[in-house]
């Protein structure tokens, strides 16, 4: 697994990040998301932050990916590659969240994989930006 260091202020939409993140049973786990919204204003009514991260929950603790994980990057955006040897990439989402959630709305519901953070406690965590096991045609494609 390759990983490059990252800062939470560099954090964009598109980026592929990972970070460790509590469960509600305490449990510590490694998750690796694409950003959709690196720092979200929280309207709730009566918010516990101030901040929510959301994104596309495409791995957990190193666990087998999304199914569908080639299908959402190229519906999200364009993938460019960011590190051609530690195959790590980005997504270039040009389009509004609400429009990248409504076209892949049926794959993150049948997956449950639309997230949400607490932005004060994910940046308590180290930040990387993750490599991704894609299909081989489609890293050539890039």
């Amino acid at each position: 697994m390759a990983k490059l260091t990252y800062n939470w202020n560099r954090v964009v939409r598109g980026d592929i990040i990972s970070f460790r993140y509590r469960t509600k049973e305490n449990r510590l786990l490694l998750r690796t998301v694409l950003v959709l919204e690196p720092k979200f204003i929280n309207r709730a009514k009566n918010p516990t932050t101030p901040y929510l991260l959301h994104g596309i929950q495409l791995e957990v603790s190193n666990r087998d990916p999304v199914p569908e994980l080639q299908r959402i990057l190229e519906t999200a955006g364009d993938v460019q590659i960011v590190d051609e040897k530690k195959k790590i990439y980005k997504v270039d989402i040009t389009e509004s969240t609400k429009i990248v959630y409504k076209k892949l709305k049926a794959i993150l519901k049948k997956h449950g994989i639309f997230k949400t953070f607490n932005y004060e406690k994910v940046r308590k965590s180290q930040v990387f930006l993750e490599d991704l096991r894609l299909p081989k045609g489609f890293v050539d494609s890039l």
